[in-house]
């Protein structure tokens, strides 16, 4: 009887053992596997050193012995909107809505992680997008920057590669730049020559309408003219003597001046 209470009380700890071990294993497993979201890369730490090791998108397995953290970052296009201060060539204050859409680079999402850590786009991405506007806008006058907007925005796309790039860390998209702003000062001088220039346009217009009607009354006065001398060239003497006797009324004049006739009627002989 004790032999047989010895052997169920050793098969009780055996199982109990194994079932303790399985349940370590089975914990241990779960809290090695690692679920990344997608579009995300996992950065893995141990001890607070950086592995070099990243996680991609899905489930992957972490070593389980060590202190082994696993930190995201996104890797999906990102913007980045900034309210831009800068002067432009002829001196004037230019506020602008720069937009900037971008993407960290997988590969280098580790380094990113050891150099900046999770606030990497405001150390190193919102101070550039600002040097990269100011260092276009002191390139141009006020005026050009809204007439020649899309040579500003490949100017400002180029500045940002050259100096996010260069790393490799980063991938520049596109750079959108809206709302320029400008002084009040400015803003009143634009209004008077825009007012200035609707002036000259009326005034240029008044001036070819009464150049044109001049042209008009010149051309009439001239048509009336050649025909004035047309028909003085067909009027001849006998002409103009039957054109006064189809207007006479048959009646002699009651004087004259020196005993003249008006007109000399012809009589046939």
């Amino acid at each position: 009887m004790q032999a047989d209470s010895n052997t169920k009380v050793r098969r009780i700890v055996k199982f109990g053992a194994i079932g303790a071990l399985s349940l370590i294993a089975l914990i241990t497993l779960m809290s090695s596997v690692r679920s990344i979201d997608t579009g995300k890369i996992g950065v893995v730490t141990s001890y607070g050193k950086v592995t070099g090791r990243e996680l991609d998108e899905g489930l992957s397995w972490v070593a389980p012995w060590g202190v082994n953290n696993v930190t995201e970052y996104d890797i999906k296009t990102q913007k980045v909107q900034a309210n831009a201060v800068a002067s432009t060539k002829d001196l004037q204050d230019v506020n602008a809505t720069v937009v900037l859409t971008y993407n960290l680079n997988r590969g280098k999402v580790s380094e990113v992680h050891q150099d900046v850590g999770k606030d990497f786009q405001a150390v190193e991405i919102d101070p550039q997008v600002q040097e990269a506007f100011k260092a276009v806008s002191a390139k141009y006058t006020a005026q050009e920057l809204i007439t020649s907007r899309a040579e500003v925005k490949a100017e400002v796309v180029k500045s940002l590669k050259d100096r996010v790039e260069k790393n490799g860390r980063y991938n520049i998209q596109d750079v959108a730049i809206t709302n320029f702003q400008f002084s009040a000062a400015f803003n009143q001088a634009i209004e008077a020559v825009q007012i200035a220039n609707q002036k000259i346009a009326q005034a240029r217009q008044e001036l070819e309408t009464t150049k044109v009607e001049a042209e008009k009354q010149v051309a009439e006065a001239q048509a009336q003219a050649e025909s004035q001398r047309l028909r003085q060239q067909t009027l001849t003497p006998e002409i103009l003597q039957q054109q006064a006797i189809a207007k006479w009324d048959g009646k002699l004049p009651t004087y004259s001046t020196n005993g003249s006739t008006f007109f000399n009627i012809p009589t046939n002989k």
